[in-house]
């Protein structure tokens, strides 16, 4: 799919509505629905759209075998990892997109939405509702409450994180897509300035680039083949005190060097999951072997890198893919104001400001690399996971 405007709608392309029809014969020059008034950000707006619509489905490829009510399914374990970080206290602290933003005014007379880190409860941390009961039970069990602790040497548990960690933004990307869509057939004008059409071509390209990606997941969970995911595999030897899963497309790697992983306008990415268990921790990042190519260097340098250069890395990479981490009451109350607040910054960075920090987290790699002795690596970072 090409768009030969970001900012502009086609009259022959599909209605961003949804209804399949073209936009020239569908929504264009249509009057809004009444709705009552809000001086919200169109933004925030959104958000509060999307608390209240999220739409409850199964996503697992065997549609007709469903049983059981839509469940609120943990992308981390509830009865392994969460639990594990929130101890006695039976809470964890992340980003809740669920809870109500702040509203920050700024000089320019902007309001910018700041969802913040808050307290929420293990049964709550990390859910959404895209799985049937049934399903939940069974395309997880092999690494749920009664599974052994996790083998690197399994290729059905290596698979099956990765696939947990790319079905849940699947989810939550087709969930605004729709979102978007109801927005639009409700108020037409309105998201059609070039923000709201930027953010729909957004959403529209990342579906291009996630529907293939899970094609793949779904032949292989029908076939429970599990083939086709290339991991790389590394053991952390203590308990950390988070946890967090991301389908991202990091942009440097241990050194500061770009990686190229968009080929063609399409942005390839990997699945990263990050866990503790009793006594040691893992870090698996998955792509599709396919795309073994992009990545490889990146895999080979986190096996080889000490544990300190890991922990540098990590420290400045994850902060910025924040959304879904979560945080063990104790490395929480171990932060300062400070700290705390640049966390919760770094979590609500996106578009362009999330792109200039990307760029400083690159410079500051590079900058470490250069440093032949290694020390640098030592030096705790501002936001440290690793407390």
């Amino acid at each position: 799919m090409l768009f030969l405007s970001k900012t502009k709608l086609k009259d022959s392309e599909p209605c961003p509505c949804g209804s399949n029809m073209n936009f020239q014969e569908c929504c264009k020059g249509k009057e809004s629905r009444k709705i009552n008034p809000s001086k919200k950000p169109v933004e925030v707006q959104i958000m509060e759209k999307m608390r209240a619509s999220m739409k409850k489905c199964c996503l697992h490829p065997e549609q007709e075998k469903c049983k059981g009510p839509i469940k609120e399914a943990h992308a981390l374990q509830n009865n392994k990892i969460i639990s594990l970080l929130a101890g006695s206290e039976r809470h964890v602290y992340m980003l809740n997109p669920k809870k109500q933003p702040l509203l920050i005014p700024l000089n320019n007379g902007e309001v910018v939405p700041i969802v913040e880190i808050s307290r929420v409860s293990a049964n709550d941390a990390t859910t959404e509702t895209c799985f049937c009961e049934y399903h939940d039970n069974i395309a997880f069990a092999v690494i749920e409450k009664d599974a052994p602790d996790f083998d690197e040497t399994s290729k059905e548990m290596k698979f099956v994180y990765a696939y947990k960690a790319f079905i849940f933004e699947y989810y939550k990307q087709r969930m605004a897509l729709d979102i978007f869509q109801s927005n639009f057939r409700d108020n037409p004008i309105a998201f059609q300035s070039p923000e709201m059409i930027g953010m729909y071509r957004m959403l529209q390209l990342k579906m291009q680039e996630f529907e293939p990606v899970k094609k793949h997941f779904d032949s292989q969970i029908i076939g429970k083949t599990f083939e086709g995911i290339e991991t790389c595999v590394i053991r952390i030897p203590e308990q950390i005190k988070f946890a967090g899963y991301a389908y991202i497309a990091p942009k440097y790697d241990t050194n500061g060097k770009k990686i190229k992983h968009t080929k063609k306008g399409i942005m390839h990415r990997i699945a990263v999951t990050i866990f503790p268990e009793t006594t040691q921790s893992w870090l698996l990042l998955s792509c599709l072997e396919s795309e073994k190519h992009i990545y490889e260097e990146l895999f080979n340098q986190l096996k080889s890198s000490s544990i300190d250069k890991l922990k540098f890395y990590l420290n400045m990479v994850l902060p910025l893919y924040s959304e879904n981490i979560v945080l063990s009451p104790s490395l929480w109350r171990a932060w300062d104001e400070e700290t705390q607040m640049a966390y919760t910054y770094y979590a609500n960075l996106h578009g362009p400001e999330a792109m200039r920090m990307e760029m400083c987290i690159g410079y500051g790699l590079k900058n470490a690399a250069k440093d032949k002795s290694g020390k640098v690596y030592e030096q705790a970072t501002k936001i440290n996971l690793f407390l």
